[in-house]
């Protein structure tokens, strides 16, 4: 299996079982709808470490955390999948003493929490109606390779939300398909890694008419897919019945 000494301790294979496990990173500006988001994939189950109002997603400043069970099959395979969801605040830096969590406080404690601190899966999110948050997606993807969160099995997603406010989208399809490209390019020259065009996804989403939000959950399901190379796994385990 590729990525053997990595991420095999994350999944099982039994009889005709697949289950496996990984980390999924929400990264982006504030105000742009990661919580929101995360909390919709967990039907709103939500396990925080510092507690979060409702009402006020948008002004989280803690780095909070749930999970989304997706089945699916493959041949005569029944395959499970628990995505377990970090959300990094929006806000660069570090917070001022009694402020919360700003980026830097929370990827910090995020490694010394997380018992999935292998990232399968990266969601660049912005708002689709602020050019500026699709701008900022450099900075918050060139934070996560400095932290080391990039590796060669991790997928990307570029998640637009606030769908629904369709007269008010700036950014258009072409821009996130250039974005696509400029994040392979980014990634191959700062980290050597050469992502698949294939593994990186463009979503968008809705939060209040849930509008894409399957798509998203499929293209988590597609990585995870990807990252434990779940087809050729099935194929070794094939042949090895009829040996």
């Amino acid at each position: 299996m590729a990525n053997e000494n990595k991420i095999s301790k994350l999944i099982r294979l039994r009889e005709s079982k697949i289950t496996c496990t990984g980390g999924v990173v929400f990264i982006g500006d504030g105000n742009t709808g990661k919580t929101h988001t995360a909390l919709n994939l967990a039907s709103f189950k939500t396990r925080i470490i510092q507690p979060v109002n409702i009402e006020t997603l948008k002004k989280s400043v803690n780095l909070e955390f749930n999970y989304f069970i997706f089945h699916s099959n493959i041949e005569e395979y029944k395959i499970t999948t628990s995505s377990q969801l970090f959300i990094m605040p929006g806000q660069k830096g570090r917070a001022e003493a009694g402020e919360g969590l700003a980026f830097e406080d929370a990827i910090d404690l995020y490694f010394d929490v997380s018992s999935i601190s292998e990232v399968l899966t990266l969601i660049l999110t912005f708002d689709l109606t602020d050019i500026k948050t699709f701008q900022e997606l450099e900075y918050w993807l060139d934070r996560a390779m400095q932290r080391d969160i990039v590796k060669e099995y991790t997928s990307i997603i570029i998640l637009g939300t606030h769908l629904d406010c369709k007269e008010n989208i700036m950014v258009t399809d072409e821009h996130i398909e250039s974005a696509k490209v400029f994040v392979k390019n980014f990634i191959l020259n700062r980290k050597g890694i050469d992502v698949s065009l294939n593994n990186i996804y463009s979503v968008k989403v809705s939060n209040v008419s849930d509008e894409g939000l399957d798509d998203l959950k499929n293209a988590i399901y597609k990585s995870f897919v990807t990252a434990f190379s779940i087809q050729q796994l099935i194929a070794e385990n094939n042949n090895l019945k009829f040996l």
